[in-house]
């Protein structure tokens, strides 16, 4: 599969699930662990950057939309009582936003990581040796490619990534906000002792 994605053709490229295996069995194992390194270097930096957009752009959008909504400027404040009616829908849309942000900002990180240790993983044990790190292999992509080959995929990772981000942190705010919602309520309706 891999070999198939970074462009890498070989004569005996397996066809089945069958020659795949075999193809396993007599190949190197370690060279699928190659670029190891550089997804658990960057591994942790992408997910701090994930959060640390999805936090800080969701409180910004959400304060935002709600100051608009509360205090419309002059030439929307005709439509006061429409802009009342979009409240509910403000943190649902902040965490969608939000999570589209997250999304993107992170996919900066994770396509380079996966086009490096993709590379690594289809080299051959003496290409390996010699130019098998994660520089060497950087160096080689820009030198053929530009620096356009680093994010090769890029588009497609974003089609899959950006709306699964926006649906899952617009889901996630919205039911957040209706649970504490109904659990609100159901404490105002306990009768204190």
């Amino acid at each position: 599969k891999i070999r198939k994605q970074v462009g890498v053709t070989t004569p005996e490229l397996p066809t089945s699930i069958i020659s795949s295996s075999e193809s396993l069995i007599k190949s190197n194992i370690h060279q699928y662990y190659r670029g190891l390194g550089v997804v658990i270097s960057l591994a942790i930096p992408t997910r701090i950057i994930y959060i640390s957009v999805l936090e800080s752009s969701r409180e910004r959008i959400e304060s935002n939309a709600r100051e608009i909504i509360l205090n419309p400027p002059a030439s929307i404040a005709k439509y006061n009582n429409q802009l009342q009616s979009l409240l509910p829908f403000v943190t649902p849309f902040s965490g969608g936003v939000a999570g589209g942000l997250a999304a993107v900002s992170s996919q900066m990180i994770v396509v380079p990581m996966d086009v490096i240790s993709q590379k690594q993983m289809v080299m051959d044990d003496s290409t390996y040796k010699h130019r098998g790190s994660a520089l060497h292999v950087v160096k080689s992509v820009v030198a053929n490619d530009g620096w356009s080959g680093i994010y090769r995929g890029f588009g497609l990772s974003l089609f899959t990534s950006l709306p699964a981000g926006s649906i899952w942190w617009a889901t996630y705010a919205g039911c957040k906000d209706q649970m504490n919602a109904v659990q609100n309520t159901a404490f105002d309706s306990i009768p204190a002792l």
